[in-house]
């Protein structure tokens, strides 16, 4: 990877640039795929496995969708990324991360925390944080949640711009309220966010009432709902 000469706000694709990106086996890149029809450089998708023996290019910008549930895991794909010929290394995370500020007991954001250390360590490598990722509102559970549309995230990718952090980070998400279907869902997560509260530094210990409201379609619960409550207490 070659470190950006500066810190550019927007980034603008060179005549045989293309987006690849690492993780064709993710449910972003699925979703993904169908709204870069018409995209302004080739997107290619690529699994984890694929990153040794894949030709890269000094053209090349790289997004890493991939994800593992070991630490070491992710530091050793983003250290093998970095060391390619690509131009520029984007490491896309999770809005959830913010539940780190006060708890270590949740697993996939603290992996992912720790994937924003690996990349930020490098000279010229990215953060792209996500919201709850969504192709129709309908989608997303009810009250105020903190989402990214795929529509949104294509757009971003015709022109990337990073506004944060020296140019190195980019918060691409937003509150997006959904109206509740009855008198039950408010009442619902008011309570949770009781339960939450007195649990402390130890959301964990409602990871049986979590597994309840998943088995009963709800998704808004665990690390969800305090990332939620976190970004919008931040940014309101």
């Amino acid at each position: 990877m070659t470190p950006s000469p500066n810190d550019c706000s927007f980034e603008i694709a060179q005549p045989g640039s293309r987006d690849v990106f690492v993780g064709k086996h993710s449910v972003v890149w699925r979703n993904l795929a169908p709204h870069l029809s018409g995209h302004h450089s080739p997107a290619l998708a690529i699994s984890h496995c694929d990153v040794a023996e894949f030709a890269f290019k000094p053209l090349d910008r790289v997004w890493v969708l991939a994800y593992a549930r070991r630490a070491a895991d992710n530091t050793r794909l983003i250290q093998a990324l970095a060391a390619t010929p690509a131009q520029s290394l984007v490491y896309v995370s999770s809005s959830s991360t913010i539940v780190t500020q006060v708890t270590g007991c949740y697993a996939y954001p603290r992996l992912k925390r720790q994937a924003e250390r690996d990349a930020l360590a490098l000279p010229g490598a990215r953060v792209l944080t996500l919201g709850m990722m969504y192709a129709d509102p309908t989608e997303l559970p009810p009250g105020a949640c903190i989402a990214t549309s795929y529509s949104e995230l294509a757009a971003f990718l015709a022109q990337p711009e990073w506004t944060e952090e020296s140019g190195r980070c980019k918060r691409l998400f937003r509150v997006v309220r959904r109206p509740y279907s009855g008198r039950m869902q408010p009442a619902a997560q008011a309570a949770y966010g009781v339960l939450i509260r007195a649990c402390g530094r130890r959301p964990c210990l409602l990871r049986p009432l979590d597994l309840a409201l998943r088995v009963l379609g709800a998704r808004w619960y665990g690390y969800v709902y305090l990332s939620n409550k976190l970004w919008i207490s931040t940014t309101s």
